[in-house]
């Protein structure tokens, strides 16, 4: 077998890989024996068919099958061998347009466009400034949420039972003869002890005033799975727009076109590849940042998670053995579930870089209103370099392959077994 690698371009090679005879010979003839053994053929016994009508016969497939398997071993193994680091996967060549003749051929030549990522420097430091969003939380939020939360623990008002006069004058009758239904009058709950221990149980609050910072607290913690949010796709779109990446255009076309199987045509591929290219970059750069920064998610980080969050929902202090061994199993059967288990798994990727990001940059928080945050969030989802609507997923490699959407800081996981 014979591998060669041409470049075309700055970030574009074509491989070249010739097979022959003495590549495929010992391997087809292997599997022809095995047909013979098992083939059923009326007119002959069990294994006594002849060699040359089981070559007559499936032959040309077995060839076929066997070229393929050598053709996708040889490439994937020349692309590890040599670690090149390659954008989407190869794609047939555009220079190769013969078709391939099993009956009649016996060497063969395959060639492979690849896209090869580029390399680029990366502004990551604490000489980069980014703001963080803290929704303030005012008085007219407290108010609300107290509003609602009287309501919630308050008590229905007595019915009045009596019947008006007009009524008993004047009987309805058939469809009339039902009183419409009305919303039952909601007695808000007063302001003491006693209600603010049933808000807050565990927690001593005797007064008014307490119970306010304490439900502003509560305020600012539930935003902070949103701001951090937010303040992530800020950071990576900072990254895309401020670092230069040069990608190899008209091949991530033809690859995107191929790829979705007819699913898009060349022109819609062009009509959103800018969207595509900004994911691609941060695909790029996220893979970067998890190489240089060692950060892994392994799978006992993935069943550790699945378990504290059932353990959560049941155990207020330390888990006996008994229920400890009780959610293993429960665990084993979570992890089978595998499109789940990847979700999480970017989750926790997502989380860790959150952290770095933190840690690394030079973060300035910012006080903005609940309003300011909504909009600050709305111009984020419409430029969020993610927004290319392909798949993606983390994995240890952490390839470039299919950039796309993924699990941001905060979402919450819809845990179902």
């Amino acid at each position: 077998m014979n591998i060669k690698k041409e470049n075309t371009g700055d970030y574009t090679a074509t491989i070249t890989i010739g097979i022959g005879p003495e590549d495929y010979n010992e391997a087809v003839e292997k599997q022809i024996q095995d047909h013979k053994r098992k083939a059923n053929i009326p007119g002959f016994r069990p294994g006594h068919v002849p060699a040359g009508l089981i070559k007559k016969m499936y032959g040309k497939a077995i060839l076929a099958d066997e070229i393929n398997t050598l053709l996708s071993d040889s490439l994937h193994g020349y692309i590890k061998d040599e670690k090149l680091d390659i954008l989407g996967n190869p794609i047939p060549s555009l220079k190769q347009d013969t078709p391939v003749d099993f009956e009649n051929q016996t060497d063969f030549e395959f060639c492979f466009d690849l896209g090869l990522s580029p390399a680029f420097d990366l502004q990551f430091n604490k000489d980069v400034e980014m703001e963080y969003p803290v929704i303030k939380v005012d008085d007219t939020m407290i108010d609300k949420y107290i509003e609602d939360t009287r309501k919630r623990f308050g008590k229905p008002a007595p019915e009045n039972t009596e019947q008006s006069p007009e009524a008993e004058n004047h009987p309805l009758s058939g469809e009339e003869a039902a009183a419409p239904e009305t919303e039952k009058t909601i007695i808000p709950a007063e302001m003491t002890p006693e209600f603010f221990r049933q808000v807050y149980p565990g927690k001593d609050i005797e007064t008014e005033e307490d119970f306010r910072e304490q439900v502003k607290k509560d305020a600012e913690s539930s935003f902070v799975a949103e701001t951090d949010k937010l303040f992530f796709n800020k950071v990576t779109e900072m990254l895309v727009n401020n670092t230069a990446i040069p990608l190899p255009d008209d091949f991530l076309k033809r690859w995107l076109v191929e790829n979705n199987e007819g699913k898009y045509t060349p022109e819609e591929i062009e009509k959103s590849y800018s969207s595509f290219a900004e994911s691609m970059k941060w695909q790029l750069i996220e893979n970067k940042l998890i190489r240089e920064n060692q950060i892994e998610v392994t799978d006992q980080d993935i069943r550790q998670y699945i378990k504290t969050f059932f353990l959560r929902q049941v155990v207020t202090g330390t888990p006996d053995p008994e229920m400890e061994s009780r959610y293993e199993g429960i665990v084993d059967r979570f992890m089978e579930n595998k499109e789940q288990v990847q979700r999480i798994n970017d989750q926790l990727y997502n989380a860790r870089l959150l952290e770095l990001f933190k840690q690394t940059l030079t973060v300035i928080n910012k006080e903005v209103t609940f309003d300011e945050y909504l909009r600050l969030a709305n111009e984020s989802h419409h430029h969020h370099p993610d927004d290319s609507g392909e798949d993606h997923t983390h994995n240890t490699e952490h390839d470039a392959e299919n950039p796309g959407t993924e699990q941001q800081p905060g979402e919450q996981i819809d845990m179902k077994l």
